[in-house]
């Protein structure tokens, strides 16, 4: 039961400090709403046109190949009889 009152009073402690940081931010609601203010008319603007952009080409040179690598790697045969498959269909 204690720990049901204590997480209630946390949660309303959480509550106020949350309500005090927002009205410190000053989010919290007006008081009194703000009338809205008249748009002003719009100016009178010349459009430029955007400038043309010419495209050159752009060569690259190419990312050089890396030359191959062969790797050649022997496996001697077991010579202790240890081989998994050296009796291999002899159990028949």
């Amino acid at each position: 039961m204690i720990h049901r009152l204590a997480i209630f009073a946390a949660t309303l402690v959480a509550a106020a400090g949350l309500a005090v940081g927002l009205v410190i931010a000053g989010l919290a609601p007006a008081t009194a709403p703000v009338a809205a203010e008249p748009a002003s008319a719009p100016l009178a603007t010349t459009e430029v046109p955007p400038p043309v952009v010419q495209v050159d080409t752009v060569y690259l040179t190419p990312k050089a190949t890396p030359e191959d690598v062969v790797v050649t790697k022997i496996v001697t045969a077991s010579r202790n009889g240890d081989g998994e498959n050296e009796n291999e269909g002899s159990d028949d």
